[in-house]
């Protein structure tokens, strides 16, 4: 989609449950357990489209396994003659709360759960989110897909202000106006699918998950019976203008970097965060 992946995905997305008290049981850390396996995603083709749904039972969290999962399924879906367009959708009573701080090392597998949209994929991909999209949850839900499905209940959070650290330089995009897209990054408030809609942001709104499959399934079929070399050009073109921007500021990411996103890391700012994140309490932050 974009040279500059950090610039959609931030490194570190997390949830405090007493923002506005939106659920109870937002608060949850997961500690990964090297020696696990475990199915995180389903991958099934059908009528020449790929579903590709979200099946982790860690609050499908993005974590390590579920990130090569989604690599792989991007990757298979890109070089599958078969599979003319995407549905990307989840399990359970979230789309995906994003990634988590408390993983070391989690760069190097959290970049492979987003698809390279726009550049080797260039075959449509429908997202279908619902309940709680956070962060990277969001990246991926609706940053990568080119048409998106949310339900009535969706809500999407940027809640990374609130434990301190934005794991890189968070740049314009026009998904939505410049103002409200100032507002939804900066002030880390919910913003719910209606509002979504009203700003450009998503494409439609259904009343629950059965319609939202539904709604997804029938906008695949248009696009499957549609013509995939006339697709491809205008879905090129679109993402072409985001590439150039991205690499004429590559040269600018190790200073935007040293500058940013460094001093945040080892800030004492983030390391509140995380603490209050732990003690499940507001965190007090001094600027340093």
């Amino acid at each position: 989609m974009c040279s500059r992946l950090l610039s959609f995905f931030p490194i570190y997305d997390l949830t405090i449950n007493y923002i506005y008290n939106i659920h109870l049981n937002m608060y949850y850390i997961y500690k990964v357990n090297k020696n696990m396996t475990k199915d995180v995603l389903i991958y099934e083709v059908k009528d020449q489209i790929a579903y590709i749904t979200i099946d982790n039972p860690e609050n499908n969290r993005l974590d390590p396994p579920l990130c090569r999962a989604l690599g792989e399924a991007w990757e298979r879906f890109a070089k599958d003659a078969e599979s003319r367009v995407a549905i990307l959708s989840a399990k359970g009573p979230d789309f995906s709360r994003g990634a988590d701080i408390f993983v070391k090392g989690l760069l190097k597998d959290l970049l492979k759960a987003f698809p390279p949209n726009g550049t080797k994929i260039l075959k449509p991909i429908i997202g279908a989110v619902h309940g709680n999209v956070i962060g990277s949850g969001y990246g991926l839900g609706v940053l990568s897909t080119d048409i998106t499905y949310a339900t009535e209940d969706t809500q999407f959070i940027f809640g990374e202000v609130y434990v301190g650290i934005v794991g890189a330089v968070v740049e314009y995009k026009p998904y939505m106006p410049f103002k409200a897209s100032m507002e939804f990054y900066m002030s880390g408030k919910p913003m719910s699918a209606q509002r979504a809609y009203e700003l450009g942001l998503i494409n439609h709104v259904t009343k629950n998950k059965e319609e939202l499959m539904i709604e997804a399934i029938k906008m695949a079929q248009i696009l499957r019976d549609n013509a995939p070399l006339s697709l491809k050009a205008i879905k090129y073109g679109h993402y072409k203008s985001m590439e150039s921007e991205g690499r004429k500021a590559m040269r600018l990411a190790q200073e935007e970097f040293n500058t940013f996103i460094q001093p945040q890391l080892v800030s004492e700012d983030f390391k509140e965060g995380k603490a209050a994140l732990k003690e499940n309490r507001k965190p007090i932050f001094k600027g340093r």
